[in-house]
């Protein structure tokens, strides 16, 4: 048993480091690009250039919980404006609470504390009583 804890601490350091590479190479491509490119690129994802930056840091996975989340309300990401989807997948990338958010998703324990942390609180209220699923 003590073994498999060590294998599964191990791989948890070497999915980190993973992303940090990743997070680290698109953060270099960015860097990259000249201002002006850069500034069609984040209007073309609809943010600003600040915003693609942070989110940029964040890595290509930072929206995740975000689509479970989704699933877990019942809400279909297909009904749901572009702008809108665009800006709970924003507020969710650069979310630091996403290892309590993750843990919740998982255990699902009575006394979750979700809503209170969550950036996309009032967005999610909101499409879940317009009835978005």
């Amino acid at each position: 048993m003590q073994v498999q804890a060590k294998t599964g601490f191990f791989e948890a350091i070497r999915r980190n480091f993973s992303r940090y590479w990743q997070r680290r190479a698109g953060l270099d491509e960015l860097g990259a690009i000249d201002v002006g490119e850069l500034n069609r690129i984040a209007q073309d994802a609809g943010l600003n250039v600040a915003d693609l930056i942070a989110v940029a840091k964040c890595g290509a996975n930072s929206a995740d919980m975000l689509e479970r989340r989704l699933a877990e309300l019942g809400i279909d990401p297909d009904r749901i404006d572009a702008v809108v989807l665009r800006d709970l997948q924003r507020c969710c990338s650069i979310c630091e609470s996403k290892a309590q958010c993750e843990h919740e998703l998982e255990d699902k324990p009575k006394n979750a504390a979700w809503p209170k942390y969550c950036p996309n609180r009032d967005t999610l209220d909101a499409l879940t009583t317009m009835k978005c699923h």
